[in-house]
């Protein structure tokens, strides 16, 4: 029974507490000055009644008012400091922050900061909605560019495939003037051939589909060699589920942006392609040890080095993307994706 009282008597003192905190600040203050007035007035009337008494006792009363308003004050803005931290931290990307609310808020404060909570759980959820509509699109852009790489390939590639060798059939069976006709019609069909295969291959590569991105980015960096004279090595560490299309289509994407950019900008005379999966996720890195550039006189890296696009792409589909670059030092790209996002 003891217990059970004491429990009472406890809540009840908490609850009071609690009261006394969450009252408006005006009624704080009003507050505070009736009590240090009333002990003032039973202090004076303990007093001898002089005159110097009774400056000192009005001096000391108007000495503790003023510290007790602004320790008033001062805790009552506290909710608001917190909330300007709080904006602080979401403005830098801390998306997740919300407001923890304070015993020594006022009501009003409570609900302002309930209400901030409230629209920063909104605009997450409008993100995580755009965010999604972003990936959907982005997957629906690759599955068209598929389309159409496989039509170039598997139609109009064939069909010119079938017309040179019809016109190398014909050119066995002439000579003379025909015969250096049909030879350099033959070679303009070859060039055209090769045209559409890397048109193909440039809107999306099947290498990528049919044995995975490992073999996607060989590919890649073998054109970029041959090329370029550039050595690259690509380093995969792809262990757990397979990668979903739509991850490894951006991932590939990313590669080829950064490598064109080291081809055209970077000097570079060696390169690295890291890949490597890990827990719910794929982390994808670039770097050479071209000339680099200065981040900080450039207003926007991304568009300097032809990234922009991809960028964005990468940001619709819910990853990340950092580009670090020094004068001489190298470039690197980073991106990390989330793959059981992507899959689901």
């Amino acid at each position: 029974m003891r217990s059970s009282g004491g429990g009472r008597r406890e809540g009840f003192a908490e609850k009071l507490v609690r009261g006394a905190l969450g009252v408006p600040l005006v009624a704080k203050l009003i507050g505070a000055n009736v009590i240090i007035v009333a002990a003032a007035l039973f202090a004076h009337s303990l007093s001898s009644g002089s005159a110097r008494v009774d400056l000192l006792t009005v001096l000391v009363s108007l000495a503790v008012a003023s510290a007790v308003n602004v320790m008033l004050v001062r805790i009552a803005l506290q909710p608001i400091g917190e909330l300007e931290l709080l904006a602080e931290r979401v403005s830098a990307g801390d998306f997740d922050a919300r407001n923890e609310p304070s015993p020594l808020a006022d009501k009003q404060l409570l609900h302002l900061g309930h209400t901030v909570n409230g629209l920063l759980d909104s605009l997450a959820a409008e993100r995580k909605r755009i965010q999604d509509l972003g990936a959907e699109v982005v997957y629906a852009q690759d599955v068209e560019r598929s389309r159409v790489s496989r039509e170039l390939h598997d139609s109009i590639a064939q069909t010119l495939a079938a017309v040179r060798f019809q016109l190398a059939a014909a050119s066995s069976e002439t000579n003379g003037t025909l015969q250096n006709r049909i030879a350099a019609a033959s070679s303009l069909v070859g060039s055209a051939l090769e045209g559409v295969k890397n048109v193909s291959y440039s809107l999306h590569p099947r290498v990528a589909d049919d044995l995975g991105l490992e073999a996607a980015l060989e590919m890649l960096v073998g054109q970029v060699e041959e090329r370029s004279g550039i050595i690259v090595t690509v380093s995969a560490s792809m262990s757990g589920p397979p990668i979903p299309a739509s991850v490894s289509g951006t991932l590939f994407r990313v590669a080829q942006e950064a490598m064109r950019n080291i081809e055209m900008h970077s000097r570079a005379k060696t390169a690295t392609v890291n890949v490597e999966t890990r827990a719910g996720g794929v982390r994808l890195e670039v770097s050479d040890d071209g000339c680099g550039f200065d981040q900080g006189s450039v207003a926007s890296p991304a568009k300097r080095s032809a990234l922009g696009s991809v960028r964005d792409r990468v940001t619709l589909a819910g990853g990340f993307m950092k580009i670090d670059s020094v004068i001489n030092g190298g470039t690197c790209v980073t991106v990390e994706l989330n793959t059981m996002r992507a899959a689901s």
